[in-house]
């Protein structure tokens, strides 16, 4: 996907330039790209942005008056930098401040300065990790890049599986922390800066901000906030990425989170494109359309039909070439929202993700339940986590399902990763506000960011609900006031009320329902999903389909000789799980789909 990429190299034992060319050619995809580059052949060093042209559309990368501090930026800023380019402000708060020029910065980026006075390189993530950045430290230099892919281009960095990633995948459903699934190749940390020191070849990583910092330690909230108090900060969240008007769309369904942006944009909601993805017939097509309708947007139904379904293998093998193996396909419209965006009328995209982190007790897989709030330990709370995201294993006994160089692994490490993630946090913040805490650092830095890469090959993506300086206000709120969508339902009041009246897809009742009303309407609105009545039922059929349609396509990739022979699994175990799952007595659709995703990953990028 598109983004920052460079080599710095002591000793080369190969063209310089090759390599840049086959990194160039990774980000690409074959695709007409914006390309800017760097290079210094007599000091082994490269660096450049392939890009889409949409943001920052101008040469890169930029110097100093002096050309002694170089920056390559990729992604964009929501804050005021006067009359200078993104990588220009940025680049001026270095020279001003160091390493600490990223603290300030609201937006979504990472970016690589490459500084002459100290000889060193510097890599920035922004705070919350959501522009991907991957590097591998060499014995006489550093490489990195947007794209796994793209760093593994250099023939001499070992492709061998971890394990641990493997181990994270099948229980969580995707790897936590920093790893990817090569042992060599790692994911920039979410606000942080890593230094590379071209003379000693030594490397440091070190945070310019820390997301656990955002919470009210141990709980001690501010008593008398309210959930009215944030919506200027969301309000301005939500204006300050609604710039570029005639080129931004919106994905609505029938929920709270895109029901939020879209009150939010007041007014302006009459310029945006808007669009539904889904079954014909579904609830968000016809809450979608409601909604469209009252905010008076130009909107478009897309139906997720059967020529979307015909070719699983082919759809699989995308999303985890797009994703450099990050996102796998068990419940996914990626590929058919692709396609929408290769013929969309705009160019950049509002999605809702994040909206959850104020409904705590729907944030999936890790919804703070009742029983959380009763938690008096650290370790209680973890325990809570791992056994809540278990999405893969389930109860298979990994034992049966796996060989013994597996199974050991899988004992022990999705729990040595969670204990690494949100062991020292678990200790400072509530019970509530670690599950948040692990949402926000782990599910949507690594799940729901790999299937945004999947949407960044054709189009932008701007995400309101993580705005940092929202967030800081929502976060000192009570739980109780943030915990089914009472700020979106302050949001809603606030800006378009014609929303409030419009029944949400998941209880059927009006957002200002009474509890007795929410109780018969989510009870109704439940026969009539599984009844499969027009105008109730869901989005997607994805149990169904991963029973039919999908069948015979994921035998094929599970049990082929290629599969086998990697000795990852207990064949016959792995058979009667398979035969479970489609016989409808068990629902293993995510670890079956996560099994599918890693063998087509290895057969892509490891063998």
């Amino acid at each position: 996907m598109p983004g920052i990429f460079g080599v710095f190299k002591k000793n080369w034992m190969e063209s310089p330039s090759q390599l840049m060319e086959k990194m160039i050619l990774s980000m690409s995809y074959g695709r007409k790209v914006r390309v800017d580059r760097y290079e210094e052949k007599d000091g082994g060093l490269f660096f450049g942005r392939v890009s889409l042209g949409i943001l920052n559309p101008f040469d890169q990368p930029i110097t100093n008056q002096e050309g002694n501090c170089w920056i390559v930026f990729h992604g964009e800023l929501y804050g005021n930098q006067g009359s200078l380019t993104g990588p220009e402000y940025v680049l001026k708060q270095y020279i001003e401040k160091g390493d600490l020029c990223a603290l300030a910065l609201n937006g979504v980026f990472h970016f690589a300065i490459f500084d002459k006075r100290s000889n060193q390189i510097k890599l920035f993530s922004d705070k919350f990790g959501l522009q991907p950045l991957y590097y591998s430290v060499l014995p006489d230099g550093i490489i990195f890049g947007a794209r796994v892919k793209a760093v593994i281009e250099y023939k001499d960095i070992s492709r061998d599986p971890d394990l641990h990633s493997f181990a994270d995948f099948l229980h969580f459903g995707q790897i936590l922390g920093q790893k990817t699934l090569f042992k060599n190749v790692k994911l920039l940390s979410p606000g942080s800066v890593l230094t590379f020191n071209l003379e000693d070849y030594k490397a440091i990583i070190a945070p310019y901000w820390q997301l656990d910092q955002q919470f009210a330690e141990k709980g001690c909230y501010n008593a008398k906030a309210t959930p009215k108090e944030v919506i200027p900060y969301l309000i301005e969240a939500i204006r300050i990425r609604s710039r570029d008007k005639n080129f931004l769309g919106l994905s609505l369904s029938g929920g709270l989170d895109t029901r939020g942006l879209l009150a939010g944009l007041g007014k302006e909601a009459e310029v945006f494109f808007t669009y539904t993805l889904g079954l014909r017939g579904c609830a968000d097509q016809k809450l979608a359309e409601s909604m469209a309708r009252v905010a008076k947007t130009k909107h478009e139904f897309i139906e997720l039909g059967q020529g979307y379904l015909g070719d699983f293998e082919n759809m699989a093998q995308g999303m985890i070439r797009l994703s450099d193996g990050m996102y796998h396909p068990h419940e996914s419209t990626e590929m058919l929202a692709l396609d929408y965006f290769k013929k969309s009328p705009f160019r950049i995209l509002l999605r809702g993700h994040g909206g959850e982190i104020a409904k705590a007790a729907l944030a999936y897989p890790i919804m703070v339940m009742p029983q959380v709030h009763t938690f008096s330990s650290s370790k209680e709370t973890l325990s809570y986590i791992l056994n809540t995201t278990n999405l893969g294993i389930r109860d298979i006994d990994p034992d049966k399902l796996l060989t013994r160089r597996f199974s050991e692994v899988m004992k022990e490490g999705p729990e040595q990763s969670l204990q690494e993630s949100c062991g020292r946090v678990s200790e400072r913040l509530a019970p509530p506000d670690v599950c948040i805490y692990y949402y926000i650092n782990e599910h949507i830095r690594r799940q729901v960011v790999a299937s945004l890469e999947i949407f960044r090959t054709q189009i932008e993506v701007r995400m309101p609900y993580l705005d940092h300086i929202y967030l800081q206000n929502l976060l000192k709120l009570p739980v109780m006031y943030r915990n089914f969508g009472e700020v979106h339902l302050e949001l809603i009041k606030e800006c378009m009320p014609g929303l409030v009246r419009i029944p949400n897809s998941n209880t059927g009742a009006p957002l200002d329902a009474s509890n007795a009303r929410l109780w018969v309407t989510d009870k109704f609105n439940s026969l009539m999903r599984r009844l499969n009545i027009s105008g109730f039922r869901h989005y997607n059929e994805f149990q169904r389909w991963h029973r039919e349609i999908f069948k015979e396509s994921s035998r094929r990739i599970i049990f082929s000789e290629q599969t086998r022979d990697r000795q990852i699994y207990n064949m016959d175990h792995l058979r009667e799980v398979f035969e479970s799952h489609v016989s409808g007595r068990k629902n293993y659709a995510h670890l079956l789909g996560t099994i599918v995703g890693l063998e087509l990953w290895l057969r892509s990028f490891a063998d």
